[in-house]
C-alpha cells in the first residue's frame, strides 16, 4: 500500500520519506518532523509526509500575490503527484483549513481510487470553541469531512460529535506512539526523585487545578518538590503555586524530556480539552503515573486517575495521596498502563489503520 500524510505545511517545507534506520522520532524536531505526531503514521506505514505548500507554491511569486490578495492559493496547482498513493491521511488544522478543504474536494474528484482519511490536529475542546466563534470555519470543516472516505478521531469520547457533523463514516483509532523507543527510559519507583511534575499549558481551562492539587499534596509530603516546565510562546501563570516550593524547568525536546520525566514520581495534568494524551502516553512509557485529565490516553492508560471538569480538587488530592503512600497501588497503576500502552506502538497501529483503509477501498 502506498501511503502518505498530507498537512498544509511542514517544518522543512519538503517531502519527508520514512526510512527503517531513520524513524521520525530520531529526526530534528525543530527542522524536520515531530517525534510523536503524524510522522509516527509515516514511519509505521513506510510512507511519505507531504506539505501541501510544496505544490501550491510552485509558481511562487504570482501565487503568493494571489494568496495575499484573496486569502487562498489559485486552484489550478497540480495534484498529479498524489495519484500514486492508495491511502492519504489528510490532516485538518485551524490555520489554512479552507486550503485543505479545497484540496480534499479536488482529490476526491480526480482520483476516486484513493482512500482519503480525514483527521483533526487541534484538540476537540479547542476546535469546538473555534467553530462556535467562527461559523465559516465549521462550514469548511464539514465540507472537508464530507469529501473524505472516512473520518478518524483519536479520542474515543469525541466520536459521536464528529458523527453528528457529517455523512462520512467516522472511526476511532488510538493515536500511534513510539512505545518501542520511549519504554527504554522506564524507571522503577525506587530510582525516582521526590518530585511532582505539574504539567500543562497554563492558559487552558482548569490547568490551575492541577497546580492547586500539587500544592496541597506538598503540604502533606513536604519532602516533594513541584516542578513545572516552560512552553515556548506561552506565559506561565503560577499564582496557584504561591507559597509552595517549586522549580521551573526549561522546555525540553521530547527525547530529552523522557529520561527527565522518568525521574519524577508523579505527574498531575488537568487538561480538559480532550487531547490525544501524549502526557499520559509518555508517563506510561517511563513508569510515572499521570493524575487527571480527560484525554484519550488518560481514560485508557490511567482510568482510575483520569478526571473531568466536575472532578473536585479534593478527589485529585485523595488519589495523589494514595499514589505517594501506597506502594502496591503505585506499582499496579504503572504496570497496567505500560501493558496497555503496547497496543499504541507502530506495528499494531499500522495493522489497524491498514484494516480501516481496506474497508473503504473501492
Amino acid at each position: 500500500m502506498n501511503f502518505a500524510v498530507v498537512e498544509y505545511s511542514s517544518k522543512s517545507g519538503e517531502i519527508w520519506r520514512a526510512a527503517p534506520d531513520r524513524p521520525n522520532y530520531l529526526e530534528d524536531p525543530e527542522k524536520v518532523i515531530d517525534p510523536t505526531s503524524f510522522g509516527c503514521y509515516v514511519s509505521a506505514l513506510a510512507g511519505e509526509h507531504i506539505p501541501l505548500t510544496k505544490f501550491v507554491g510552485k509558481d511562487k511569486l504570482a501565487n503568493k500575490i494571489i494568496k495575499r490578495l484573496t486569502g487562498s492559493w489559485p486552484p489550478g496547482y497540480s495534484i498529479e503527484y498524489f495519484s500514486r498513493f492508495d491511502v492519504l491521511l489528510v490532516v485538518h488544522q485551524i490555520s489554512d483549513a479552507h486550503e485543505i478543504a479545497s484540496f480534499t474536494k479536488r482529490l476526491r474528484s480526480a482520483y476516486p481510487h484513493i482512500v482519503i482519511i480525514g483527521v483533526p490536529t487541534q484538540p476537540f475542546g479547542l476546535l469546538k470553541a473555534h467553530f462556535a466563534a467562527n461559523p465559516m470555519a465549521q462550514a469548511n470543516f464539514i465540507s472537508y469531512m464530507n469529501d473524505c472516505s472516512v473520518f478518524l478521531t483519536v479520542v474515543k469520547e469525541t466520536k459521536s460529535w464528529y458523527e453528528s457533523l457529517t455523512r462520512t463514516p467516522t472511526a476511532y483509532l488510538p493515536q500511534i506512539y513510539p512505545v518501542h523507543f520511549a519504554a527504554q527510559f522506564h524507571q522503577e519507583r525506587s530510582a525516582k526523585e521526590r518530585a511532582i511534575f505539574a504539567a500543562g499549558i497554563t492558559n487552558r481551562s482548569n490547568i490551575a487545578q492541577g497546580f492547586i492539587a500539587a500544592r496541597r499534596l506538598q503540604r502533606e509530603f513536604s519532602d516533594y518538590v513541584i516542578r513545572i516546565t516552560t512552553i515556548p510562546g506561552v506565559s506561565l501563570d503560577l499564582r496557584e503555586l504561591g507559597g509552595a516550593r517549586y522549580e521551573v524547568v526549561p522546555f525540553q525536546p521530547w527525547r530529552e524530556h523522557l529520561p527527565w520525566l522518568a525521574r519524577q514520581t508523579l505527574v498531575i495534568n488537568t487538561d480538559y480539552t480532550f487531547t490525544r494524551g501524549r502526557v499520559q502516553a509518555d508517563s506510561a512509557a517511563v513508569g510515572t503515573p499521570s493524575l487527571g485529565g480527560n484525554s484519550d490516553a488518560a481514560s485508557d492508560l490511567f482510568p482510575e486517575l483520569s478526571s473531568t471538569p466536575e472532578t473536585s480538587t479534593a478527589e485529585l488530592v485523595d488519589k495523589g495521596r494514595r499514589l505517594l503512600s501506597d506502594a502496591a497501588f503505585y506499582e499496579r497503576t504503572v504496570s497496567e498502563a505500560a501493558e496497555k500502552l503496547k497496543k499504541y506502538d507502530y506495528e499494531e497501529s499500522a495493522a489497524r489503520l491498514l484494516m480501516l483503509a481496506k474497508s473503504y477501498k473501492k
